[in-house]
């Protein structure tokens, strides 16, 4: 009889609050915008009015996605790295994986936000760099 290889347990609550994070690092704040906007009524209303950032004087939902993101990022580390050491693999190589993830997530960023189109004085510092910077030396600090 062969033996099952088992499954790592994944933490589903984590799991469903990077989902929901996520969905609104894509844009799920459109959805609802546009559900109060063809459904005009007190409850879309009050949503809609969560999906852009406040001026100084408070804390919309849409102000708490980036901490968020982090947070998730902060949590999960510790279960990817002991799911790499138990792979096997070296303190080096695993600094070797963070470093070029985040190389990669910085450019990609960049492209996101136009580097391709070459009006530099334009290019837009969206969430994602500082989020993978921040990520990626936390990570380096933690690890």
């Amino acid at each position: 009889m062969e033996k099952q290889k088992q499954q790592p347990q994944r933490l589903q609550s984590l799991d469903a609050l990077r989902g929901f994070d996520m969905l609104f690092i894509m844009g799920g704040a459109s959805l609802f915008v546009a559900l109060a906007t063809l459904f005009p009524n007190p409850f879309f209303q009050a949503i809609a009015g969560q999906m852009e950032h406040v001026e100084w004087n408070g804390l919309a939902h849409h102000d708490t996605i980036f901490p968020l993101f982090l947070f998730i990022a902060g949590i999960s580390f510790p279960f990817s790295l002991e799911k790499q050491r138990g792979k096997g693999m070296t303190e080096g190589a695993i600094y070797k994986k963070i470093v070029r993830r985040g190389i990669t997530l910085v450019f990609l960023g960049l492209v996101y936000n136009g580097l391709l189109s070459f009006e530099f004085d334009h290019l837009r510092c969206g969430c994602l760099r500082p989020c993978c910077l921040s990520v990626s030396v936390g990570k380096c600090v933690r690890g």
